[in-house]
């Protein structure tokens, strides 16, 4: 299965950290948790397409000293209720600003998404500009990543791809189901937002190749296109904005589990930046 699904479906870990807050968020009870220092900046974290709070253990662990860390399971992920249908950037941003208006944690935020995370991290940023301060965007899927894979496969390697990434999406649970069936939208929508605000971003590119991805049938060079697209994102941005693209070809989709520490870097980062303005 090429990186199609791994951009954007990632594994969570089984343990979590931090007091259990439930918010009603239009009828839906929404599991969130804050730690942290109660006057440090605030960090929220958003994952992947079917992500919960849970994935985000180890960076919790790593910043909740230094930083007010807030976490959260979407609608119809981990021990989330589902909520409303349309499981687009417009509505999650909106449902997670009740979460942080519930839990009290006030902007300017900086907000980190991961994969898919990171559309919902730069709709929020366009949608509600003053409310954030900086951007962490840990291997985002790029709105122009399937168009641009599809160039480099026949027709029949592409077909034989979708229906093997469909299959696999037919086995996950109804809540991550559908907020796969709204990638193709959001993909639009990500094309259509704004110049975002010149703030500090940083954007990390995931670019291991191993065995088991040749195995599993992909290609050295989508991992090219992938780092290609994070540098177009980067290019994108504010001209007065601060961005920093890392490249890490010894990392892979599963960033969050085996190498906490690299995206706390980045919070850190995002953090100096602001505290030198």
């Amino acid at each position: 299965m090429a990186r199609l699904l791994a951009a954007l479906l990632l594994a969570t870990s089984c343990s979590s950290v931090g007091p259990d807050v439930w918010v009603d968020v239009q009828g839906t009870r929404v599991h969130s948790r804050v730690v942290g220092p109660r006057f440090a900046p605030v960090v929220v974290l958003d994952g992947g397409a079917g992500q919960d709070l849970r994935a985000w253990k180890g960076v919790v662990d790593e910043l909740s000293k230094e930083a007010r860390v807030v976490t959260w399971s979407r609608p119809g992920l981990g021990s989330s209720e589902l909520g409303l249908v349309g499981r687009g950037s417009p509505r999650i941003v909106e449902e997670l600003r009740i979460v942080l208006e519930a839990l009290e944690v006030e902007p300017p935020y900086v907000l980190v998404g991961n994969a898919v995370g990171a559309f919902h991290t730069r709709a929020f940023a366009a949608m509600h500009r003053d409310e954030v301060a900086a951007m962490v965007l840990i291997d985002p899927s790029h709105e122009d990543w399937l168009r641009r894979l599809r160039l480099t496969r026949s027709t029949a390697e592409w077909r034989e791809m979708g229906d093997a990434f469909h299959k696999e999406v037919n086995l996950l649970p109804e809540g991550t189901r559908r907020e796969f069936a709204e990638l193709e939208e959001e993909a639009d929508r990500m094309k259509r937002l704004p110049i975002l605000p010149a703030m500090p971003v940083w954007i990390l590119s995931c670019t291991r190749f191993d065995e088991r991805d040749e195995a599993a049938g992909r290609r050295r060079e989508d991992t090219a296109l992938w780092e290609e697209l994070h540098s177009e994102l980067a290019s994108s941005m504010h001209p007065q904005a601060t961005v920093q693209h890392i490249t890490r070809s010894d990392l892979g989709s599963d960033v969050l589990e085996v190498s906490p520490q690299t995206v706390a870097e980045g919070v850190r980062w995002a953090i100096e930046e602001l505290r030198g303005r």
